[in-house]
């Protein structure tokens, strides 16, 4: 796959009221070392502040690096529980993930991975959720 791509990501938190869904569309740059896949891409905060988003992965797990307005490294481990620290303007909170289940589908010109996981604030569960991520050549 080239290395300039378009990243479609769709995550979906799921509580007792509510589903709570967000999508972007971003470029990004992509590399594969070693059987796994590296993706680089920019968000905007609702002020203009820039994220640096790093994102790795494989069949057996995920790492999500984010730098900018918020610091945050989250890892999912099928069937496994880690921890992390999210650090905001406002403060710090302990993150749980209770990663349920981690897929990944390649093709020539397509990268699909999903991730199920439960998520926790301070040891409190906050939400089942849902991470999709498309990733495609750009044109």
């Amino acid at each position: 796959m080239k290395k300039d791509v378009i990243v479609a990501i769709k995550g979906l938190q799921i509580d007792d009221t509510n589903d709570d869904a967000v999508e972007i569309l971003v470029n990004g740059k992509y590399n594969e070392k070693n059987g796994r896949h590296f993706l680089r891409f920019e968000q905007y905060e609702d002020d203009g502040t820039p994220t640096k988003n790093v994102l790795s992965f494989d069949e057996k797990a995920m790492e999500l690096t984010r730098r900018g307005g918020t610091q945050l490294h989250m890892t999912f481990m099928e069937k496994e529980k880690t921890l992390t620290n999210y650090t905001t303007p406002f403060g710090a909170l302990m993150v749980g993930v209770n990663t349920d289940r981690i897929s990944v589908e390649k093709s020539d010109d397509r990268i699909h991975a999903e991730v199920d996981y439960g998520l926790e604030f301070n040891y409190e569960y906050v939400a089942d959720c849902q991470l999709s991520l498309d990733i495609t050549p750009r044109p």
